[in-house]
């Protein structure tokens, strides 16, 4: 993977609370108050809310480690009682990469200033909807005139601080959002974004969003929207931090027809060095997440990466950087994708379809305990909806 500074080679994903304060109709949230995480004997707080002790310990062992940090993943991070605390624990340590998704309409304005001060380099505001109408259809329990009231909030607050913290609009497209793709590139500029983060919505744990699902609309239609609020938001000086591929694969184009294309992806922060770069490590180590990724919950469960099912491979407070790092379950997850023989989630996971020693292993035999080199993986709206999630969390942006 690239990393702007070799020192700092990790990625470190957190959540600091179990809750949420919307029930959005394509979350898991939707059917519960809270997100429990396994072992569910383990925890840390009968609140949900991970003391901020144990927070700093994490902070001191891995993030002078970490080039990116998000500090949440599954659940909104602003319902924290001590977000403050906990922003400016984070900032202390100079992440070059700190950011993190939010619904932002807990932002306080001491919140904001927390986030500023302490040079979080982007908040990613989830939003899913450019109207009131479409918005509170889907962010159940929201209201779109509290979500504009926080993004002038925020914005006001961070051009007192310089403008340094990005703004990155993230938007699940869905049939109930269907048409406000593409009024979302002006949305965002209206509201002084830097980024946006487009995916599908995909299947869900516990909650039924089959009537949401894109699959069965017209390819064709799908692809032409896509392309057409792309090219509107690079007009607009927008990046895509992460955004479903569009393009026709095998499409003969010619010499100059390239070159523009070309020019397009670099603007877009489409094409970089560092996604080589990312998909080089994939290729050599069988997935990119094991080893370079730490995913830890509220908790204090530490995970490999976010897809992870399995038994955690350590725990805060009790372990420090060593023990994870050398963690025996860690060691077995490694050498099974080294060897094409997966262990636990890794069997089923879509991350790996592009790993080389599938590639190599083509023509062998498969292993007991792995898929065919050739069986399907995710489809459709799922597998870009895993890849966007892999691209906006993992991935340089």
């Amino acid at each position: 993977m690239y990393h702007p500074l070799p020192t700092r080679p990790l990625t470190v994903i957190l959540d600091t609370t179990e809750r949420c304060n919307l029930k959005c109709r394509m979350c898991y949230f939707a059917a519960t108050d809270r997100l429990r995480f396994p072992p569910h004997d383990l925890e840390l707080s009968p609140t949900g809310m991970m003391p901020v002790a144990v927070f700093d310990r994490i902070a001191t062992e891995l993030f002078p480690r970490a080039w990116r940090v998000a500090l949440a993943c599954a659940a909104e991070p602003l319902l924290h009682p001590q977000f403050e605390e906990i922003v400016r624990i984070a900032g202390k340590h100079r992440v070059p990469d700190l950011w993190f998704p939010t619904n932002l309409l807990a932002l306080t304005e001491a919140k904001a200033e927390a986030i500023c001060q302490a040079k979080v380099r982007t908040i990613g505001a989830s939003i899913d909807g450019t109207h009131a109408e479409t918005y509170e259809s889907i962010r159940v329990g929201g209201r779109f005139a509290r979500l504009e009231e926080r993004l002038e909030l925020f914005n006001r607050v961070r051009a007192a601080h310089g403008g340094r913290t990005g703004l990155r609009i993230i938007f699940t497209w869905m049939k109930t959002n269907r048409d406000d793709l593409r009024s979302l590139p002006a949305f965002a500029e209206r509201w002084g974004a830097d980024e946006l983060d487009v995916r599908f919505v995909a299947p869900t744990t516990g909650v039924d969003v089959s009537p949401e699902l894109l699959d069965g609309e017209d390819p064709e239609a799908l692809r032409r929207d896509l392309e057409a609020t792309a090219k509107d938001a690079v007009r607009r000086g927008l990046v895509l931090a992460s955004y479903p591929d569009f393009e026709v694969a095998g499409q003969a184009r010619g010499y100059f027809a390239d070159r523009r294309r070309a020019k397009f992806r670099r603007r877009a922060g489409l094409d970089r060095r560092e996604y080589d770069q990312y998909r080089e490590l994939e290729a050599a180590k069988g997935c990119v997440w094991p080893g370079d990724f730490f995913v830890i919950r509220p908790n204090g469960a530490v995970s490999p990466c976010i897809f992870w099912d399995g038994d955690p491979i350590a725990y805060f407070p009790r372990d420090d950087f060593d023990a994870l790092a050398e963690a025996p379950l860690l060691e077995d997850i490694l050498r099974g994708l080294h060897r094409g023989r997966p262990i636990g989630t890794c069997t089923h996971c879509s991350q790996r379809r592009d790993a080389l020693y599938y590639r190599l292993r083509a023509t062998e035999a498969p292993a007991a305990d792995a898929p065919r080199a050739d069986a399907p993986v995710a489809e459709g709206a799922a597998a870009e909806a895993a890849a966007s999630s892999l691209v906006s969390l993992g991935k340089p942006s």
